[in-house]
């Protein structure tokens, strides 16, 4: 198997991966191949030269959102020509890492994405855009956007819930339309959230029974008006999840929503920025093969 590591260039100092990298070319004779993207926009070119080249697996190395580049760099690949993909977590928050419980140590990650088993997952897609853990927008999209990269780098995962303090008494609910087939809710919310994966945010538990290969999004409101869910969009324990009885949770493959305010027009995919008039979200169901633990909670098989 041919693998290939594309790594985050603001991430390619870390001296616990460098000492990785070493350990497993020197004692694992495995000829680790790297690629470095210094710019977001590197990350297209660096796919498509990847499929070109005949890898079988790449290696995402970073955060969130650059899982986010290579995601979308691939989903614009022939399915034919799709590498398998496999995580490094070396960002901030590391949400969908930690959520499926992939190492975080850059050692025993690598270790897993060179010798673990790859699975089919689901992909999820906004108009023309990808994302595999979670869409947000509202209050957690403005946390996301507006904690300043100097205090992710001193407080990690923390600088979220510190943004997220200040912000919280400024914050008013935005109103929009949420429409899932002939299903229509009318009204205001803090957050809306649809999640393929169940975290964002630096830790926030956002949906926890969502899984990755169930071909369906679990959409989360964080709204305080009454909201009448129908059965068959109800996932178990939809309406009360941990004393949160403002957080709604429906389950469907298809949702639209149309935000009323201009705020509401920029959501964050897996942190980052992305801006429409209007969202049309739906599930790809198994579009990619990624490395997962056998464990990984969010898989079906492993969800009670």
């Amino acid at each position: 198997m041919r693998i290939r590591t594309i790594l985050n260039g603001q991430k390619a100092g870390n001296p616990l991966l460098h000492e990785a990298i070493a350990t497993i070319r020197q004692h694992h004779f495995f000829a680790l191949d790297v690629r470095i993207a210094y710019l977001p926009e590197d990350l297209p070119a660096l796919i498509r030269e990847c499929a070109d080249d005949g890898i079988d697996r790449i290696v995402a190395g970073g955060g969130d959102g650059t899982l986010n580049g290579v995601l979308n760099a691939m989903m614009a690949l022939e399915e034919a020509k799709r590498p398998e993909l496999a995580i490094l977590p070396l960002g901030t928050a590391n949400d969908f890492a930690t959520a499926a419980e992939i190492p975080l140590d850059p050692y025993d990650a690598l270790l897993m994405a060179i010798n673990g088993e790859s699975r089919p997952v689901d992909v999820g897609c906004v108009n023309a855009r990808y994302f595999l853990n979670v869409a947000s927008g509202g209050f957690g999209a403005q946390v996301t956007t507006e904690t300043p990269p100097e205090l992710k780098s001193i407080l990690g995962g923390g600088a979220y819930a510190l943004t997220g303090i200040l912000k919280l008494f400024s914050f008013t609910p935005v109103r929009g339309t949420l429409r899932i087939g002939e299903y229509r809710f009318e009204g205001s919310s803090f957050a809306t959230a649809v999640c393929n994966g169940r975290q964002a945010g630096g830790g926030m538990l956002l949906s926890p029974e969502a899984c990755i290969d169930d071909g369906l999004l679990d959409i989360a409101l964080f709204t305080l008006e009454p909201l009448s869910i129908p059965s068959e969009l109800s996932p178990p324990s939809a309406t009360l999840f941990g004393g949160m009885p403002f957080r709604k949770i429906l389950r469907a493959s298809e949702v639209e929503f149309t935000p009323e305010e201009p705020q509401m027009r920029r959501i964050n995919l897996d942190g980052e920025p992305y801006e429409a008039d209007s969202f049309r979200f739906r599930i790809l169901p198994g579009a990619l093969r990624l490395v997962l633990p056998d464990t990984c909670p969010m898989l079906k098989e492993n969800t009670p």
